[in-house]
């Protein structure tokens, strides 16, 4: 194999990929940026005027983030997969006042409000039986805290409506009558069963072990100002049904709902994203705001004042559906960032309709207070308090290898085959 991949064969191959991806791709979104260039200058772009180093704010306030990881396959028995689950809540405390940035909230305050961190959790489930669904459905319920099923989905569907739908009995005079039986079982706010795949599975299970973190957080007595999740507010909907096509996208939008409820500002950060022509962006920014500055840029969408971007048009999931997306940098060291905001939360504290300079004034107030939460030399530019929770729950390969040990330890204990749970090719030394 070495041998092909040095061979100039295959940097020909390569040479014929690039050109066919900037022929086709490349060329048309530069048009489409040209088109929004000036608007992203003049109107969307804005500087940071970050908080001097020594600023004592006038209320300290509490930033909490939620991060997860694990793997789809801690034990592999022929078409089961048993899903190691982890997730972690950090909690600071800005304490300036006390001359102590961003000390920790300590772990016995957190773990008795939420229960013990980081959380480990392990699920199994068959992507090839029939009752594929029914197990995940299954799994979705366990991990998620909020049980009633009426209570889960009409979040989404009063924001999506604009407050039209409010109870379950206002969905028999819409468009979603037909389906108001099956929303009120898990099982069937699962309609992607063609996509069911181990990594589909896994996807949907971590992502709900996320919101489960958060939404126990949530509903503790801590009141963060912020919490910070890992990732976009992005909701695959049903092309059809016109509702979120699995449950992760009703949690997300429970947690939007309950977070507006507590006061607090609901937030998805992602380091690695697709907003197109991120880099053009943050080229213009350099140009209009100098070398070092610290900046952020509004993504509107088809509803917002101006309209979307030609650059965001017909892009799947950008802007994401009801929430905000923009893109900021705090660093110059670090490649532009995305963060998004619940739609709803936007339109009634950043957003003033007919007045875009007070629009912008409170944007700049939200931003300088994330800038402040971003200071930490380990990961400048970024959230601290999600940089904490990331270290604080991945697994490295030395955690997976231990733990696919004790995994096959239990099983001999219990007696069962041991053999099963070895890793694939391993009798072929491959």
């Amino acid at each position: 194999m070495l041998e092909k991949i040095l061979a100039e064969k295959f940097r020909n191959t390569l040479k014929l990929v690039f050109s066919d991806i900037n022929n086709q791709q490349d060329r048309r979104d530069e048009a489409e940026f040209v088109k929004d260039e000036a608007r992203i200058r003049e109107k969307l772009l804005a500087r940071i005027h970050a908080f001097p180093s020594d600023t004592v704010l006038s209320e300290d306030f509490l930033v909490a983030a939620v991060d997860g990881s694990g793997t789809e396959s801690l034990v592999t028995l022929d078409d089961i997969r048993v899903h190691l689950l982890s997730t972690s809540t950090i909690v600071l405390n800005t304490d300036t006042q006390r001359e102590s940035l961003f000390s920790m909230v300590d772990r016995a305050t957190v773990e008795s409000e939420i229960g013990e961190q980081p959380h480990i959790d392990v699920h199994w489930h068959s992507s090839v039986r029939n009752d594929a669904r029914e197990k995940m459905a299954e799994s979705l319920a366990e991990i998620y805290p909020l049980k009633d099923m009426v209570s889960l989905i009409l979040p989404f569907f009063c924001d999506y409506t604009g407050g039209k739908i409010s109870s379950i009995t206002d969905i028999s005079d819409t468009e979603f009558a037909p389906f108001g039986s099956r929303l009120q079982v898990m099982r069937s706010l699962i309609s992607r069963t063609q996509t069911l795949t181990n990594a589909a599975v896994h996807e949907e299970l971590r992502k709900v072990s996320e919101y489960a973190a958060a939404r126990r957080l949530l509903e503790s007595d801590l009141c963060p100002k912020y919490l910070l999740l890992d990732g976009a507010m992005s909701i695959f909907m049903h092309f059809v049904r016109h509702y979120p096509s699995m449950p992760s996208g009703f949690m997300l939008r429970d947690l939007c709902s309950l977070a507006r409820r507590k006061e607090v500002i609901l937030c998805a950060v992602s380091k690695n994203h697709t907003i197109p022509f991120a880099h053009r962006i943050a080229s213009v920014a350099k140009e209009e705001l100098g070398e070092g500055a610290k900046w952020f840029c509004h993504l509107p969408s088809k509803e917002d004042p101006g309209g979307g971007l030609h650059i965001i048009e017909d892009r799947a999931y950008i802007p994401p559906i009801l929430a905000v997306p923009y893109l900021y940098s705090f660093s110059r060291d670090n490649r532009p960032s995305r963060i998004d905001f619940d739609r709803v939360w936007w339109s009634e504290n950043i957003f003033v309709d007919g007045d875009p300079q007070a629009t912008r004034e409170n944007e700049l107030a939200l931003f300088r207070e994330l800038e402040f939460m971003s200071r930490d030399a380990r990961w400048y530019g970024y959230p601290v308090a999600l940089a904490l929770a990331h270290e604080n729950c991945k697994l490295s390969f030395e955690d997976l290898r231990l733990a696919k040990e004790i995994a096959r330890d239990v099983r001999l204990e219990l007696g069962f085959d041991d053999r099963k749970t070895e890793s694939l090719r391993t009798d072929y030394n491959l």
